[in-house]
């Protein structure tokens, strides 16, 4: 003995545990044995080797205790347990490292399907999604258009639209606070999936002209303005400067329709109103009748089109409606934005757990040959083959069951993690990792991992037996140079998926956008109605805006524009040329932006010829002013000038003209990979809208500038809502936001997944010089130069990887066309998008290669063959 011994506190609790006479004595005469020799090269990895057995022996020993049955030996479910808990904690350090990645690849899985049943269950905001029908979607309708077609309509047993707006709401303490609300037409609310938990629903008196107006906040402006108290019902609050009784608590997680609600308040008009027939902001719903179906909807609307030609035929040509009016299910665009990179995010996890179960059950095969000498023992003594099996699979359901609780508590974390990322208009949102649906599918897919991990070093036991016990070296070299390769196609496979993704990103942020987002801050306005109604009134609201707003620290330009650039398309306006007029129904088409001149400027827009909107084209007494953008320039007048040339855009007015000032630059204004949209540009003051967006060139950020800004809105009306303020690159991010998103998962997901194939070739290499080692040293004792030992070890991984590259690229183009719809300017067939994850994958096979290979070439003969 050298005089090295283990702790004594440790020895004590092991002679309390282990049996009485000749056994225990001899176990702890084996520790100390084992102790001594692990500390002659480090005393610490000796003294945690030796506290992992000591926990291993105590923990049996508590296991082994109590389970009996009537012959005095435990049940031989009881045992196997028994067995399989003492040899996991045996190999802590091993079984440990299993569990955590099998544990991760579960908690994936795990995260994203709550997400998608999460995002499933709120997709549809309502009652019976199945029969609730959007009426000619991304057109919207006048008050006017929606009662008439209510009486109309034939196939409908409900139909109501409602209308999206942020209203000033004055809380108790006085303060003015902005809320997302909408204006919904009674029998429209009460489609709605959620309905009031306190109070009671919208009502069609509610509506009626005249009548008291009334109310329902949700839930969580419940529980933030008022301290979540009942007593608010029947009390009257203040919206939009008018005092509103309060009827109704919207029900938990209710934002429904526009998934940014938080109140809601009848939708009713006067007739009288010039707004009843113009203001064409309302989307219409319907809910189908019994025994009618989408075809009849089709039809109904087709026919209330072609009556409005007949009413109307200045403003709606026949057949205007003919190739754009359908109809759809109501929440068919929630489920597209998010349904195709769930799904393919769902599938990217999927294949990472596969990949992880792979990886485990090499590992397990790697043990399952290192144990070889034990089962064949126990199968020599007496024990069944089906006794083993069965053994062999309770280690695995143990670990899988300790990966389980590892990979829930994961997923709780990550599912709400994965859900924020997703830009708000997808409605993305996450359910309890422990809600059934979650439940029952971690379950699920764990079985499947359990099988796929033990499956692999049961067949290889079973393989065995039949050959008599006789096993080689390389005995399930074949399967682990499978699985490996089976790896490397599924790490192929993810990142030829997320490098298409990154050249997506990278081609979207090469679009040209018409200006610098950069020190631009946007604040989004919705003014209430009254201040609106009089132009002169709500020109001295903007223009004072502007002029505050302009003139604060920091700040070097403001102006104002009606509909933000990527955030919302302008409604489209038909188009007179005097040099050539045409009917209001043949005429061309284009969106109208409202802007005020300090918008041009605020961007750092020059007029490409011409000039741009002064101020003094603002005023009340001025003819009006247009510009025209390099499209629509083209498009009108593709061989001349346009300046000089007059147009008109109001179908009442079919030949008041006004002329063209100036062009501009095209400036992108909905989709990001949309093709550049025409445009024309008339004064924002000369016909005010409700909703502006007041745009900042600033020096600082967001967090500087939102203060004063929020200030500066006070003092010009306390009635005017602040929707949101955000920097203009947040909005440029946004229009790309998807595929951002699912370009960062992808390449998290494929990052792993090239680690594991990594760690897969480093495991099976490793194994088969250590298997091997005798037959290596023969070798270089008999002359092999250690070079081409090395060599060879690391041309063994890079065919395995290079088989599974091959095989990876083939799925990946046999899978293309399901990214297709994610992609822009860039084909799935790209050939960089197959060579850059060839070599990222080639090159982490040679890494993960080298240090098995190494080892390999320093083995040293003479002392192998003789430890031999």
């Amino acid at each position: 003995m050298s005089g090295h011994r283990p702790p004594r506190w440790l020895e004590r609790i092991l002679e309390r545990a282990l049996p009485s006479g000749l056994s225990g004595q001899g176990t702890l005469g084996d520790l100390a044995e084992g102790f001594e020799s692990r500390a002659l090269t480090s005393p610490f990895r000796a003294r945690m080797w030796y506290l992992g057995q000591a926990v291993s022996l105590v923990t049996y020993r508590i296991l082994t205790g109590g389970v009996t049955d009537a012959t005095g030996r435990a049940p031989p479910l009881v045992m196997d347990l028994r067995w399989s808990v003492r040899s996991i904690l045996r190999h802590p350090g091993f079984f440990l490292g299993v569990v955590v990645v099998l544990g991760l690849g579960l908690g994936a899985n795990a995260a994203v399907f709550s997400v998608m049943d999460g995002t499933l269950k709120n997709s549809t905001w309502w009652g019976e999604p199945e029969r609730t029908v959007a009426i000619w979607p991304g057109q919207e309708f006048s008050f006017g258009q929606l009662e008439t077609y209510r009486y109309e309509q034939t196939v409908y047993r409900s139909l109501g639209g409602y209308v999206e707006l942020a209203v000033a709401l004055r809380t108790r303490d006085g303060e003015s606070q902005s809320v997302n609300g909408v204006l919904i037409t009674p029998a429209l609310f009460r489609e709605l999936a959620v309905q009031p938990t306190l109070g009671r629903a919208l009502s069609d008196e509610d509506a009626l002209f005249g009548v008291e107006p009334v109310a329902i906040i949700g839930e969580a402006l419940w529980r933030r303005s008022f301290g979540a108290d009942p007593s608010v019902l029947g009390t009257r609050v203040e919206i939009g400067g008018s005092p509103v009784t309060v009827v109704g608590i919207q029900g938990p997680g209710a934002t429904a329709p526009g998934g940014r609600a938080e109140l809601w308040i009848p939708l009713s008009m006067d007739p009288r109103d010039d707004d009843y027939w113009k203001a064409q902001d309302k989307t219409l719903v319907g809910v189908l009748s019994n025994g009618a179906g989408f075809g009849d909807a089709q039809a109904d609307l087709m026919a209330y089109t072609r009556r409005l030609s007949d009413l109307f035929p200045m403003f709606y040509p026949p057949g205007w409606a003919d190739d754009r009016a359908t109809v759809a299910r109501a929440d068919e665009m929630q489920r597209r934005l998010i349904s195709t990179p769930l799904m393919l995010l769902f599938s990217g996890t999927v294949l990472l757990l596969l990949l992880t179960a792979l990886n485990v059950g090499n590992l397990l095969l790697g043990r399952a040959v290192d144990r070889r000498k034990e089962l064949a023992i126990r199968a020599a003594i007496g024990a069944g083959r089906g006794r083993i099996v069965f053994q062999l699979l309770m280690e695995g359901l143990v670990l899988t069951a300790l990966a389980l609780v590892v990979g829930l508590a994961t997923g709780s974390l990550g599912g709400e993690w994965v859900a924020n990322l997703f830009v708000e208009e997808a409605i993305v949102s996450a359910s309890s990792i422990l809600s059934p649906a979650v439940m029952a599918f971690s379950l699920c897919i764990a079985f499947l991992a359990w099988l796929v991990l033990n499956g692999v070093p049961v067949l290889h036991f079973l393989k065995t037996q039949s050959t008599g016990l006789t096993v080689t070296p390389d005995s399930g070299a074949g399967v682990q140079r499978t699985l490996v390769t089976v790896q490397a196609a599924l790490a192929t496979l993810l990142l030829v998926s997320a490098t298409l993704l990154v050249a997506t990103v990278g081609k979207l942020r090469q679009v040209p956008l018409g200006f610098d987002p950069d020190g631009l801050i946007t604040v989004e306005l919705s003014t209430p109605e009254d201040r609106v109604a009089s132009a002169t009134q709500a020109r001295g609201l903007y223009s004072r805006l502007a002029e505050m707003a302009g003139a604060l620290p920091g700040v070097e330009s403001a102006g104002l524009t009606g509909w933000l650039p990527l955030r919302a398309r302008a409604p489209e306006t038909p188009i007179n040329l005097e040099s050539d007029p045409v009917d209001p129904r043949e005429a061309v088409r284009a969106p109208m932006q409202k802007v005020d001149p300090g918008f041009f400027e605020t961007l750092g827009i020059q007029a490409l010829e011409g000039r741009l909107l002064t101020d003094l084209d603002m005023a009340a007494d001025t003819p009006s002013a247009i510009l025209v953008n390099e499209t629509l320039a083209r498009m009108l007048w593709p061989n001349q000038s346009p300046v000089g040339q007059r147009i008109a855009t109001d179908p009442h007015a079919w030949t008041k003209w006004a002329p063209v000032v100036g062009v501009v630059p095209d400036i992108r204004s909905g989709e990001i990979a949309g093709p550049t949209d025409p445009a024309l540009y008339v004064s924002l003051l000369e016909t005010p809208s409700r909703d502006v967006t007041l745009v900042l060139k600033t020096a600082g950020g967001v967090a500087e500038v939102m203060p004063m800004v929020r200030q500066v809105v006070q003092e010009a009306d306390p009635l005017v809502p602040i929707r949101t303020v955000s920097s203009m690159e947040e909005v440029v991010r946004g229009a790309y936001a998807t595929s951002w998103v699912m370009m960062g998962l992808l390449i998290i997901l494929a990052f792993l997944a090239t680690g594991l194939g990594a760690i897969g070739i480093y495991a099976v290499l490793a194994h088969h010089v250590s298997l091997n080692k005798r037959e290596i040293s023969v070798r270089i004792a008999l002359g092999a130069p250690p070079g081409r030992v090395v060599g060879g070890v690391v041309w063994s991984g890079l065919t395995l990887s290079g088989i599974g590259i091959l095989l990876g690229s083939l799925a990946a183009a046999l899978s293309s066309r399901f990214l297709e719809s994610l992609l822009f300017q860039v084909s799935a067939m790209a050939p960089s998008a197959f060579i850059a994850p060839a070599v990222a994958l080639g090159m982490a096979s040679v890494l993960a290669a080298w240090v098995p290979a190494a080892r390999a070439g320093r083995l040293p003969p003479a002392q192998v063959l003789r430890s031999d």
